[in-house]
This record gives C-alpha cells, structure tokens and sequence, in this order.
C-alpha cells in the first residue's frame, strides 16, 4: 500500500509537471472549444445569455476533465481499483448533471419552445422575447393542424441529452489524454532505469578493472625500480593520471574526448611493459579534435579487449591497428586485432565491457550512432561512427 501510494503521488507530480509545460496549449485549446460551442446558443440567444451558456459548458466541461484527469485515473486506475473508479465516476457524473441543472441559465420554458420550433433559422426573423426578458430568435413556422398531438420531443429534453453527451466526450478526451501522458511517464521512467543499470553495470566493470589493473601495473613498476629503471617515475605519474580518470571523470557524463585518449595511451604503456620485444602496433590518434566531449569509456574498452584477448605478446605474428578520427561532431573508429590459432578464452568477464558499450551506445546515442563487430578466427574487429552533434 505504502509502494502504491508513492506511485501514485509520483505519477501525479510528473503529470502535474507536464501540465505545467503544456499550460498555453490547454489555454489555447479551450478559448478554441469556446468559440465553437459559443456558434450554437448565438442562434437562438442574446449576446450575454449566449456567452454565460458557454462559460458555463467551458467551466463544467473542465472540471470534468482535469478531476477526471489529475485525480481519478492516477489514483484508482493508476493503482488498479477499477470498480472504485465506475463508482466514482457515477457519482461525479451525477453530481455534474445536478450541476449543470441547478445552473441554468434559460429554464425549461424556454427550451420547450426552442424544441416546438427547432426549424431552419432565419436570420430576418423578428425576435420574440423569451421569460425572464430573454430574447429568443425564433423562426415563425407554421402551427400544426388543430386536434394533431404534437410530437413528444422532449425527452428527456435534446438540450441535457446533449449535454450528457458532452460529458461522455470529455470523459473519453480526458481518459486518452491520461493515457498518452501516462505512457510518456512509464517511457521516461524505463529510460532512468536502463540508465541507472548501465552506470550500476559501469561500476561493477571498474571494479573489476581497477584491482586487477593496478595490481599487475604495481608489479611492473616494482621490477623497473628494482633494476634500477629510469622509467620508473614516469610510469608513476602515468598510473597516477589513470587512477585520477577511472575514480573521478568515468563518473562524469561527458569528457572531453583528450581525455580518454590520454588514458589509453597511458593503458598501452603500461602494456609495453609486459612485453620483451616491441608489440606490432598501428595506432592513429592524429584525426581528433580533444574537445569534442564523449561519454567516457566508450572507446577504452575495444583496446582493454584487443590487448586481453588478441595474441599482441607474438611479436612476430601478433599485431593491433587502430584508427580514431574526430572531428565537426563526427567520431570514426576502428580497431583490429589478431588471434591465436584455436584461442578460446575461459575468462568469464569476456565481452562484459563490450556489451556495456552496445547497450550505452543504444541509450546515448539511439539512431546516431553504427557499430560493426566482425568476429573471426584469426581476426576480431571492430567499426564504430557515432554523430555527437
């Protein structure tokens, strides 16, 4: 019950922000609906009788629909009590009609003789005063025959007929208004869901990394200090700047794509490390503008995979290419690498970081964005394009 109740305040609040956002077209659609109803009663009434006839329909018609709307539907069929709410909507329809009754404007005289004499009008008709000093413009059709019964057309009279139809119309617009608002609202809120899944999912891969990454990176620069290496302060700083990225700008939304280069880089060193003889690696970053800002760890992960699965440790047979270019919006990226003959990797974390990248990609950039994955036995690849503008 505790759940439901917040749903439903929830729901009321999105709704009641939509509305907000929405206030000139609400505004605008009932001056709109004004007009149109103000046509009827113009034909049959004075000025001011017909204009307090529409104001009158406009404020019932509202109520009807913004009760139905903002109350109603949230908190009974937005929780399931359907019954509930034919109940309620027995009751508001009835307490309406009374309404609608109680403020009528013409009396039942009037519409009785506006039923005797519903002919075409005639705009050169002399005007003949209704009660209460009301101007009713009533065509002059013949009488019926003496001793001919007239017709029984009031039943229960076309004017509340009509006016009970109206409201079952503005119950429907209301009911399909809710719906498509509701809809957008269950959209938005899947949205946050998936969103909030790829960062929990976005965590889980950084901490999987990070321990693994920093133990391995320690060894290395332990060995190169322990042979007395020059390279070891740099190779400090270096892991000191990945640390800095993967704790701290990972958790931003966008970067500016340098950024994320300057990782990888530092990422690729550290590789080097591992190795006795100079990896075959073609890499180009020359084609980037480091400003262009990019969801981070969208590019990382290809090169994380490339390294971790590929065979870059055969120097003689072993290699990487890759190709990066980002420039008016538009990033372009490739990346290759080979493969040890009958490789089957028995990590079980293989592609976890890839099919975080898909599913981002689907979220971030849906419709704007291509990625190809060509998985064969000597060689795995990967094409991306994304449009950031």
């Amino acid at each position: 019950m505790v759940r439901n109740h917040t749903n439903a305040k929830d729901a009321l609040k999105v709704i009641g922000r939509q509305f907000k956002r929405m206030g000139w077209w609400h505004i605008t659609l009932w001056i709109g609906y004004s007009f149109l109803f103000f046509y009827g009663p113009a034909l049959f009434f004075d000025t001011k009788t017909a204009v307090f006839l529409t104001l009158r329909t406009l404020g019932i018609n509202a109520l009807i629909f913004y009760v139905n709307t903002l109350i109603l539907l949230p908190l009974l069929i937005g929780r399931n009590h359907f019954k509930t709410y034919v109940l309620s909507l027995v009751f508001l329809l009835a307490g309406i009609s009374f309404l609608w009754h109680i403020t009528d404007p013409v009396g039942p005289e009037t519409w009785e003789k506006i039923n005797e004499r519903r002919e075409m009008v005639r705009p050169e008709s002399p005007p003949e005063n209704g009660p209460e000093g009301k101007t009713l413009r009533l065509d002059r059709g013949p009488a019926p025959p003496p001793g001919r019964p007239r017709p029984d057309n009031n039943f229960p009279g076309p004017h509340l007929f009509f006016g009970f139809v109206q409201m079952l119309g503005i119950l429907f617009l209301s009911t399909l208004f809710w719906m498509v608002l509701e809809s957008r609202r269950k959209e938005k809120e899947q949205l946050s869901l998936t969103n909030q899944n790829l960062e929990t999912e976005m965590k889980f891969l950084k901490s999987q990394m990070n321990p693994h990454f920093l133990f391995n990176a320690l060894n290395n620069i332990y060995s190169l200090s322990q042979q007395g290496s020059a390279k070891t302060p740099k190779l400090v700083l270096k892991l000191s700047s990945m640390l800095r990225f993967i704790v701290y700008e990972t958790d931003e939304k966008k970067i500016p794509i340098g950024r994320e280069i300057d990782y990888i880089r530092d990422f690729i060193e550290f590789q080097k490390i591992k190795l006795e003889e100079k990896p075959n690696l073609a890499i180009d970053f020359n084609l980037v503008d480091r400003d262009i800002r990019i969801e981070p760890m969208l590019i990382f992960p290809f090169f994380e995979n490339a390294f971790k699965h590929g065979n870059i440790g055969d120097t003689k047979n072993g290699w990487i290419k890759a190709f990066l270019k980002a420039k008016d919006g538009q990033i372009m990226f490739s990346i290759a690498n080979s493969k040890p003959a009958g490789y089957v990797s028995k990590d079980k974390s293989k592609g976890i970081g890839i099919e975080n990248v898909k599913k981002r990609l689907s979220f971030l950039y849906k419709g704007s964005y291509r990625l190809n994955i060509i998985d064969k036995q000597d060689v795995f690849k990967v094409q991306m394009e994304i449009e950031t503008l």
